[in-house]
């Protein structure tokens, strides 16, 4: 069943107006309204006194106009009396300031008091409303990690972090072994000697800072799985979802991995935000697409896509007259089946009173309204398929996380590279898929590893078979450089046991900062590096880009090389765009 709708809070407003909104909905074409989000306070008013006669009388209504629901778990938001009574749930950051009440996403998701009192209204939800048939499928939480909080510093997360790291580790010994402490009389005596990798003077262990990345990862994971868990304690037949925001890539988790444990994706889609001069381009909007349509390899939904200027405080850029519906009808050609337009109205109080939405507060249909309801007119008579893609971007969560542990390089952005190697694609009409690292790859015909940094011998040896099978892969810089610990390796030549594969060696190697690059050639035609310099020695592979007049010498730029029936690419920089075009020309001639 595909959805189309409104995200609607009717909380903020009273019932007066409930009967005209949803008559008004239903004009605009849509069957669903997604209501809860941020309403913890509506549902459980006192701690432990559950109310669900307002939103009762939502869903009743909902249905008699023919409108289906997605009820929200409001647990981004808190009420006042649990930070009254409950203060030490709050996140600290790294210099030890706690969140104040009257924001949103104040909480620390590994505070056990916070998570009883989630996860007890997530049941009370689910046991009141699993036998509606309004009712079609459930949201947990909201945007996890937005807004910088998925890091957290409490003394909670410390305790929780050095049990995980004594769970991890044989002794203190082995740690001390691994992480290389020797190293400025780091040595611990024992686990709670470990701090958190907080600001300091200098950088503090890159090891220690890769566990504390991955301790952070499952503690997004277990917090929104016990969520789904408590939902579907008392309702197995609706499906549970949480919707994602668009920087997730950045963030100190992976999707990848709380996808697992939900029925469905959702992604929240805003091509542009507050304080933005201009939205993302066209190919940048397509991998943000195609990289949440990666969590669970499916067709997925957009809970929040935008129609009016949003900002909180400053907001810019105004949609232009069917940018918003154009951005949505882009989305279905990326497996969005279900579209849900962030928000009926908007309101005029509070943070978000710059978050426009079909309505402004005038409560007038204006261009916004019919351009939505056109929107859907169109949306219900198109097919919904995946796309199909002979070309994946391969994610990996401990190599994204050591980069931005260790840039190397002021102007090097994770996110930023993987949308210049995907425009390539987008310039070509290829489909591109964004999967994980820990995701079958095998029948892609080329597989794109960006800064794979950290590469397990499992993984290794599965690329290396797939290449030999025929496949074809494209390697940057700085892949294979460290082991599972965040180390470098001693005694391997760079990329550390992929020089069979890569048909050469990093010879030398430098990192370009802002306003430096590096002059190549290729075809006798010139072009520029940029970011990083690995000068690449030949040792069966034959050169396709070069460095040119380069005070180290002559090397290789890019390398190709034949192995089995296979072959692999593998480039020492990231190019200006005609170079890389170039480049793109020849690996994907055939």
């Amino acid at each position: 069943m595909r959805y189309l709708g409104v995200d609607y809070y009717p909380e903020q407003w009273g019932l007066d107006l409930l009967d005209e909104d949803l008559k008004n909905i239903v004009e605009l074409g849509a069957n669903l309204i997604r209501i809860g989000d941020f309403a913890w306070d509506r549902f459980e008013p006192k701690e432990g006194e559950y109310d669900f006669s307002f939103f009762d009388e939502v869903v009743k209504r909902a249905g008699e106009y023919g409108l289906k629901v997605m009820m929200c778990v409001p647990t981004a938001t808190m009420p006042a009396w649990l930070y009254q009574k409950y203060p030490e749930i709050m996140n600290e950051d790294e210099r030890g300031y706690r969140q104040p009440f009257g924001a949103r996403r104040g909480y620390c998701c590994n505070s056990d008091i916070y998570i009883e009192k989630a996860t007890a209204l997530a049941q009370a939800l689910a046991e009141h409303y699993k036998d509606n048939e309004t009712i079609v499928a459930w949201q947990v939480d909201n945007e996890i990690g937005h807004e910088g909080s998925d890091l957290c510093y409490c003394e909670n997360c410390h305790k929780k972090f050095i049990a995980w790291l004594r769970n991890r580790y044989r002794d203190i010994g082995e740690l001390n072994d691994r992480w290389g402490t020797s190293f400025w009389t780091h040595t611990y005596d024992d686990f709670d000697q470990i701090p958190l990798p907080k600001p300091s003077f200098t950088a503090q262990n890159p090891s220690l800072r890769l566990e504390w990345a991955r301790f952070r990862n499952e503690s997004a994971v277990n917090y929104i799985k016990g969520l789904v868990d408590a939902v579907k304690k008392h309702d197995q037949k609706h499906p549970v979802t949480h919707d994602f925001e668009g920087g997730t890539i950045n963030k100190c988790f992976s999707p990848f991995d709380i996808s697992k444990y939900l029925d469905f994706v959702s992604y929240n889609n805003y091509p542009v935000w507050g304080g933005q001069k201009a939205p993302l381009s066209d190919s940048d909007l397509s991998f943000t697409l195609a990289y949440a349509r990666g969590f669970r390899r499916e067709k997925f939904w957009v809970t929040e896509s935008i129609m009016g200027q949003q900002g909180h405080n400053d907001i810019g850029y105004a949609p232009k007259p069917d940018e918003a519906k154009k951005w949505a009808l882009d989305s279905l050609d990326e497996g969005v089946e279900s579209l849900i337009f962030f928000r009926y109205r908007g309101f005029i109080k509070g943070a978000e009173q710059f978050c426009f939405g079909i309505l402004d507060a005038d409560n007038e249909k204006r261009r916004k309204y019919y351009e939505t309801k056109a929107f859907f007119e169109e949306a219900k008579e198109k097919e919904i398929t995946l796309p199909k893609s002979d070309v994946c971007i391969v994610y990996d969560y401990d190599s994204k996380s050591s980069m931005q542990i260790q840039r190397q390089s002021d102007v090097f952005s994770y996110e930023g590279e993987c949308m210049k190697l995907y425009r390539q694609l987008y310039n070509r009409k290829m489909s591109c898929d964004v999967i994980d690292s820990s995701a079958d790859f095998s029948d892609y015909r080329l597989v794109i590893l960006p800064y794979m940094i950290i590469m397990s011998d499992a993984f290794r040896e599965r690329l290396k078979n797939y290449v030999s099978l025929g496949g074809k892969v494209l390697l940057t810089a700085r892949t294979a450089w460290k082991d599972s610990d965040n180390n470098l390796v001693f005694g391997k030549r760079l990329p550390v046991d992929l020089n069979d594969l890569c048909g050469c060696l990093v010879e030398e190697h430098e990192s370009l900062l802002e306003g430096v690059s590096s002059p190549c050639e290729m075809d006798g035609r010139p072009g520029e590096g940029y970011v990083f310099e690995e000068l690449l020695k030949l040792t069966e592979g034959k050169q396709i880009i070069g460095w040119k007049d380069n005070p180290f010498g002559d090397y290789a730029a890019v390398v190709e090389n034949s192995y089995g029936k296979g072959r692999c690419y593998y480039m020492g920089s990231s190019f200006d765009e005609d170079t890389l075009s170039r480049l793109f020309d020849h690996i994907l001639k055939d």
